[in-house]
């Protein structure tokens, strides 16, 4: 009997190795949910890179960085949005009032308050999101997605559908065409961006409050959150940096245009989900974004370089916001277990 209680157990090895297995492969999907976007982007560039010559060329590169700021603006504002557990689909409507806005104050008073013009007609339309969703209930999509229609038929009927051109001073063209010794006056405005995102996050009682409101809105509740001016809030930034996203693509086309910005509201959405941010909410990292914008701007230029159609690249952005979906669901569950 003793000699059988001595003996070792002929299933600890086989019980240990699947252990050891599911450890490695633990890690495994630690490092990769960690390092993923980044490794992902690296692989983009080489493909690219190796498919079409002219993609790693510092010309072409230029490009990426002057289409990629508008995206980064809406991306950051999108972010605030969707970690307060909403979404803002009205943000392409608001880049063309912001652009037929920046033009006329650009006729009347000039260059900087024609973009302060852009940027606060932003905020206020943010506001009035805010306002309808925080104190009416109402479904931030079906909002939106209202204010998107109103903006954009607004645009529309005070320029009568045409285009603002002429008289444009080449101040204006600076913030989306010129340059800062070697690099284009892009990528300051993106970073601006991205620092003002990590500030208001990551440094303010308000941002730490957005990932509250988003990750349980009743328990924030009864911690004493005002989640209504917490949503407002959300919402004015993504519509001010809405406004400031028009500001860029209309320095950078020299127009004021009434349906400049249309469909941008999914490549927003896209680079901030792809980028890591919980599309139910409380989570996100500004670093992921970077890398989210990173990665769409260059699945754009990569696929027009080498001439894919347009419709094409839709399905190819739409498989990678269902993918990003999926991993953060695997996140999720991860975290969980």
């Amino acid at each position: 009997m003793a000699n059988n209680e001595l003996m070792p157990s002929p299933n600890v090895s086989s019980q240990t190795r699947p252990a050891a297995t599911r450890s490695s492969l633990g890690l495994i999907g630690g490092f990769l949910l960690r390092w993923g976007l980044l490794i992902f982007l690296c692989a983009l560039f080489l493909i690219f890179s190796i498919l079409e010559p002219r993609f790693a060329t510092w010309t072409n590169v230029q490009n990426v960085i002057r289409q990629a700021a508008p995206l980064a603006l809406l991306a950051c504002g999108q972010s605030v949005v969707l970690i307060a557990g909403g979404v803002d689909v009205s943000v392409s409507a608001i880049i063309a009032l912001s652009s037929v806005s920046m033009v006329a104050g650009v006729w009347t008073v000039g260059v900087i308050p024609g973009i302060v013009a852009a940027v606060f007609v932003g905020g206020l339309v943010g506001a009035i999101n805010g306002s309808i969703i925080a104190f009416w209930g109402v479904n931030a999509f079906v909002v939106t997605l209202a204010m998107m229609t109103i903006v954009r038929g607004f645009s529309l009927y005070i320029t009568g559908g045409i285009p603002m051109y002429g008289n444009i001073p080449e101040s204006m063209l600076f913030l989306g065409n010129g340059d800062i010794g070697p690099f284009p006056t892009a990528i300051f405005v993106s970073a601006i961006g991205f620092a003002v995102l990590y500030y208001f996050l990551k440094l303010t009682p308000a941002g730490r409050q957005v990932y509250a409101v988003g990750g349980n809105k009743e328990a924030a509740r009864l911690a004493g959150i005002k989640v209504g001016k917490i949503t407002i809030l959300a919402y004015v930034i993504s519509g001010l940096f809405a406004g400031a996203a028009g500001a860029v693509l209309t320095s950078r086309s020299g127009i004021g245009a009434p349906n400049m910005g249309e469909g941008r509201e999914l490549d927003a959405i896209a680079a901030a989900v792809i980028g890591g941010v919980a599309f139910g909410g409380g989570v996100g990292r500004v670093f992921g974004i970077i890398l989210g914008v990173l990665i769409l701007s260059v699945i754009k230029n990569g696929l027009n370089l080498y001439n894919v159609s347009s419709f094409v690249q839709l399905m190819v952005i739409g498989t990678i916001i269902i993918a990003a979906i999926v991993v953060d669901r695997y996140r999720q569950r991860r975290e969980v277990t």
